[in-house]
């Protein structure tokens, strides 16, 4: 299950649109003098957030996330300061229970804010659908299905819908019946009459809310990947950097890239090079997650650990912020599926959400009000009742 989640995810109400303009108040400040990274939280694909097709969206209100949950596809949300995730639905004859239920999604794998609604996909009827922030009104305003067909496509994987651009793999049989893949992307604002292929790898396409980052070449004879800016239409506007390893355990941006390295975090800049900034002090396996107030770093099992049975047996999320001050740390106290793949399934400016399983529903938050106090809590979130599921 957990390898043909990662192929899947691999292959696969005013809204705020920088956190720096948020009027919550948060005692880490938003926007630290070293912080390289961009504070947009809305519209966009975060990295460091875990789940599949892009399933999480912050707005000023509350998080939205779209999950499987057993046969059934489910669109959740919570208030930032609430404890309590609820389906999308506010009709009082619902049973919130089946197909006709407003929070219930077929086929569809994402969420994402553009221009005063959300977006989803449906990979079975290949329909954008946009909706009100409070799930009513859905509408169809784009279908894949005739440009798909005509273009002798047979399969679609892992789209997604960041920063107003539908993105996905179209796959098709060539000469000799091996399915081959295009990288494919559409604009939601009316520009484009049918989608179009471009040279960025959709599978490793990162956004920061302002910008695309992508692998856009592969340098075969030296085994080397570039990394580069993307825009639609313009295609590669800069390289980036080039690397043999493309695990996705750290951070891209437009300025510089973090990871973890002999149990230091790295900044690696494209102009000035690498810098270390924190010794974690604890050796294992880091991933690292930034957000635009923190930097969170916790252990991990490889593809190769879990293939030998290894687990893990003690996780602790360490916190650390921009100017590289340990802000405490705290051990996952709950039990969680060995076969997860990263533990923080969404982030806003008060709180770090957890999860314990493959599905990605969040059970847990953290309040970054508790960083620096020497006493950080995990609360449990209430959750819907899924019923047999």
């Amino acid at each position: 299950m957990r390898f043909k989640k990662i192929i899947s995810s691999i292959l696969l109400c005013t809204v705020l649109a920088g956190c720096s303009n948020s009027s919550e108040t948060h005692e880490i400040p938003l926007e630290q003098s070293n912080c390289q990274i961009s504070t947009v939280r809305t519209g966009t694909q975060r990295q460091g957030i875990k789940g599949y097709g892009n399933n999480f969206e912050c707005t000023t209100s509350g998080s939205y996330f779209m999950c499987d949950i057993g046969t059934k596809t489910w669109l959740l949300y919570v208030d930032h300061t609430s404890d309590t995730i609820i389906k999308l639905c506010g009709r009082p004859d619902c049973t919130h229970t089946d197909s006709d239920c407003n929070a219930y999604f077929d086929s569809c794998m994402n969420i994402c804010y553009y221009d005063g609604f959300l977006y989803t996909f449906n990979m079975d009827s290949k329909n954008v659908i946009r909706m009100n922030l409070d799930g009513t009104e859905r509408i169809t305003v784009y279908n894949v299905a005739k440009w798909f067909a005509d273009n002798k496509y047979q399969n679609i994987v892992n789209p997604k819908i960041i920063n107003g651009v539908l993105f996905f793999m179209l796959g098709k049989l060539d000469d000799n019946g091996a399915i081959t893949y295009d990288n494919v992307y559409y604009k939601l604002d009316n520009s484009m009459d049918e989608p179009k292929i471009d040279v960025f790898w959709e599978i490793f396409i990162m956004a920061d809310g302002e910008n695309f980052m992508s692998v856009v070449d592969y340098d075969v004879e030296n085994e080397l990947y570039t990394y580069g800016l993307w825009e639609p239409e313009k295609g590669v506007v800069d390289e980036l950097f080039k690397t043999d390893d493309l695990n996705a355990y750290g951070y891209v941006g437009t300025k510089a890239r973090y990871y973890v390295e002999n149990d230091i975090i790295i900044e690696d800049s494209y102009t000035e090079g690498k810098k270390e900034l924190i010794n974690i002090g604890k050796k294992g396996n880091y991933q690292l997650a930034c957000f635009p107030d923190c930097i969170v770093a916790y252990e991990y099992l490889s593809d190769e650990d879990f293939v030998q049975g290894m687990t893990l047996d003690d996780v602790t999320l360490r916190f650390y912020d921009w100017n590289y001050n340990d802000l405490g740390s705290v051990k996952i106290d709950y039990e969680f599926d060995q076969a997860i793949t990263g533990f923080i399934c969404g982030e806003t400016p008060n709180r770090i959400i957890l999860a314990n399983n493959i599905d990605y529903l969040p059970r847990y938050y953290i309040n970054k009000s508790d960083f620096g106090t020497g006493n950080i809590e995990i609360h449990a979130l209430n959750v819907p009742d899924f019923g047999e599921e």
